[in-house]
């Protein structure tokens, strides 16, 4: 990027860089010609009487920057720079105050709107991504171990988004296997093939109900089915029960079968776009893995052809030896046809075409690392090729990266829907909804809220995103209406219900210490959303803007301060994906 220096026209300090920020001018000035920058700038903590920027110099360990005549001449050039006002060498570690015409500048550029919704669009301007996430079963309503998996994928795809970049929010849906086979058996079960749910009982909800009573009660011994290894466990045996039943039938054109297969798909998926409709989450494509069962096939033979794939003695399971102890063995195809999770993968994943020209990445609990693995180095050793270069750096074809978070826990247990107790968005969501109502403090606060609609939605998908992405979380609804406990949404929906009570100190409002702070803080947000953008980790931005909306409710600020907070909030919320419903 050209940094052009900043100039002065008729008493108004002008920015002149398309998408330059203070972070970004600094850096240009600590580098200067030799493109090296020897000094770092962090905002304080809270507002500091003196100065808006603390210097950390970049040198050695132990080195005395007063003693480096890089380290001093860079200081030197920042000095000079028309936005600084003042440059503090006497301290512990020197401290920068910006120009006061800066301040108001870019308050005045915040306030009025001029940066607009395009503000980022230059960060990622032209890619194209594909942000796989969602991907539940077609057996059950979406349950709170889901909502992680909701909140990590939409808050990337959001980030991206605001960055500039095309994104395509799209799902890989399971809809074949073992625990399909048992939703259908749980619905003729309990309704009858020809039967469904009652007028006024949630589609997916009523097949959740058919399915964990069939689970149940059969002897498979209720066994959850959103972990790797209980997934696999169960798709590689055969229970010659009524679930293997109709999947053999489905498998096998069976009219009758394929019209409850249908009708138990569609009560699922339906039900659960409305859940994601209650999230604010939609999806731009929709993919099924039965779509690939030709695929399934096709691989089989030529992996059994080539010897990369055997069957087992006993079962004559088709299975991928592969030579890694975290997964031993791989089975992808049983004696009767049914392949696993794992094969509908690999075939998906090696066959799609609309793969080609994206970035993809595919967002799933880190049970699946094995899975994962193991399928890539399958992928390569049949010599599968897909995409046209956006593979993975790691081998095995697309998805071009994986992001894998913790699962979610209740009393630590893993959170399974076919296991009694699973706690269910919906009913989440409707807790929320309950708390805000019947709370009076909580009521007076929406009664202030720009978009009170919006904050369940915020509340429940908000706390997953200031939590280490890799790590388990342990849940539990009452820690989500808690200010400043780790629950992003809810810190979010109260300062955007905190509306100005006191006045501007001073004459203007670069005199006043909360507008400064304010000022600078919003200039950490491009910081922040450039490393979810780099990295896919949005837990910095999270936690920054946390820390900002903390910051601006714990004491009555001035309208101007609100009308340079609110915006940056707003912006916040679209770029973690939390606009809400």
């Amino acid at each position: 990027m050209h940094f052009e220096q900043p100039k002065f026209e008729g008493g108004r300090f002008e920015i002149t860089a398309m998408g330059e920020n203070i972070f970004n001018k600094f850096e240009a000035a600590a580098a200067g010609d030799s493109g090296k920058a020897l000094w770092a700038a962090r905002a304080p903590y809270r507002p500091e009487p003196g100065f808006d920027l603390m210097l950390i110099p970049r040198l050695p360990k132990d080195a005395d920057w007063r003693e480096d005549e890089e380290a001093k001449a860079a200081l030197d050039r920042i000095e000079a720079e028309d936005w600084v006002a003042s440059l503090d060498r006497d301290g512990r570690q020197p401290v920068l105050r910006l120009a006061d015409e800066w301040i108001e500048s870019q308050g005045q550029a915040i306030r009025s709107g001029e940066r607009g919704a395009g503000e980022f669009a230059d960060m990622a301007a032209e890619n194209r991504y594909a942000v796989y996430f969602w991907g539940a079963n077609t057996t059950k309503a979406l349950h709170i171990g889901h909502l992680r998996n909701l909140a990590v994928g939409a808050a990337i795809a959001g980030s991206l988004k605001q960055a500039g970049a095309r994104v395509e929010n799209r799902s890989l849906i399971c809809d074949v296997g073992r625990s399909m086979g048992e939703a259908m058996a749980g619905v003729a079960t309990r309704a009858g093939e020809d039967s469904g749910p009652d007028a006024d009982e949630k589609s997916d909800h009523f097949v959740g109900f058919c399915y964990a009573d069939y689970v149940t009660a059969s002897k498979n011994g209720g066994l959850g089915d959103d972990g790797a290894e209980d997934s696999v466990a169960r798709e590689s045996t055969q229970y010659d029960d009524k679930a293997d039943e109709l999947m053999m039938r489905v498998l096998g054109g069976d009219q009758k079968a394929l019209e409850l297969w249908s009708r138990t798909r569609s009560w699922v998926v339906s039900g659960q776009r409305k859940t994601l409709a209650s999230l604010g989450i939609s999806f731009d494509r929709v993919i099924y893995e039965s779509d690939y069962l030709p695929e399934v096939a096709e691989y089989m033979n030529q992996g059994l052809a080539a010897g990369t794939l055997t069957k087992r003695w006993g079962d004559d399971m088709v299975m991928y030896e592969t030579e890694r102890e975290e997964l031993e063995e791989m089975p992808l195809v049983r004696s009767d046809g049914l392949p696993t999770q794992h094969m509908r993968a690999l075939a998906y994943w090696a066959a799609a075409d609309e793969l080609d020209d994206v970035i993809s990445m595919q967002v799933c609990g880190n049970e699946w690392v094995a899975h994962v693995t193991c399928r890539r180095k399958l992928i390569d050793e049949m010599g599968l090729q897909n995409g046209n270069g956006n593979g993975s750096a790691r081998g095995g074809g697309p998805p071009t990266h994986d992001i894998f978070h913790g699962m979610v826990a209740r009393e630590n247990e893993s959170i399974s829907s076919s296991k009694k107790g699973a706690l269910l968005i919906d009913e989440l969501v409707e807790w929320i909804e309950d708390e805000l109502r019947q709370n009076p403090e909580f009521a007076e606060e929406m009664a202030r809220h720009p978009h009170p609609e919006a904050v369940p939605a915020q509340v429940a998908l908000g706390y997953f995103l200031l939590q280490p992405t890799t790590k388990q979380v342990k849940f539990g609804k009452e820690k989500l209406l808690v200010e400043g406990k780790g629950s992003l949404g809810w810190d979010l929906a109260r300062a955007q219900a905190h509306h100005a009570a006191a006045e501007i100190q001073g004459e203007r409002p670069a005199e006043d210490p909360d507008y400064r702070f304010a000022v600078v803080q919003s200039e950490h947000y491009r910081v922040h959303l450039a490393s979810a953008v780099d990295e896919f980790d949005v837990a910095p931005l999270s936690k920054y803007l946390s820390h900002f909306a903390r910051w601006y409710r714990e004491d009555e600020r001035a309208p101007e301060v609100e009308a340079v907070v609110q915006p940056v909030l707003e912006q916040g919320l679209r770029g973690l994906g939390l606009e809400g419903a």
